[in-house]
């Protein structure tokens, strides 16, 4: 048994499709808690989820000589607690977003999120709209 070359470029490169269905998969399965690979664009995504109250926490452990990240996921009463999160640009396709469309989109979205990755770092919409940046479109989910 090899190990596969592709999983590591994949995880680094495409790591917001990688967090998503990792996050998709286990909501589905009501998976309270799981571990994925820390790097430090799964810290920056993980943290932000967390800021954006999608993920209950998360924890960093090093286990043999690996460091992974913990993230515990909201449940109530066996429910889970928000939608699953739709990927929005992939490799193939990118989506950039203006400042003006940011804005008639904030009056349409209610309670749901736009993860955008902008040069300030990853952001949720209505951050970008105090900062007024723009930037790529990731992903989007609801509570």
């Amino acid at each position: 048994m090899g190990s596969n070359p592709v999983f590591p470029i994949m995880t680094k490169q495409y790591y917001f499709s990688y967090l998503s269905s990792i996050l998709n998969i286990n909501k589905s399965h009501k998976i309270l808690s799981f571990k994925i690979i820390f790097n430090k664009n799964n810290f920056k995504t993980i943290k932000l989820l967390k800021k954006l109250n999608f993920i209950h926490k998360f924890t960093v452990v090093e286990y043999n000589k690996l460091v992974y990240l913990n993230v515990y996921l909201y449940f109530y009463k066996n429910i889970n607690v928000g939608t699953s999160i739709k990927v929005i640009s992939k490799p193939s396709k990118f989506f950039f977003i203006s400042y003006k469309t940011l804005r008639l989109l904030n009056k349409r979205t209610g309670s749901s999120f736009l993860i955008l990755s902008t040069p300030n770092g990853l952001l949720s919409h209505k951050e970008a709209l105090k900062l007024r940046s723009t930037g790529l479109v990731l992903g989007f989910f609801s509570l």
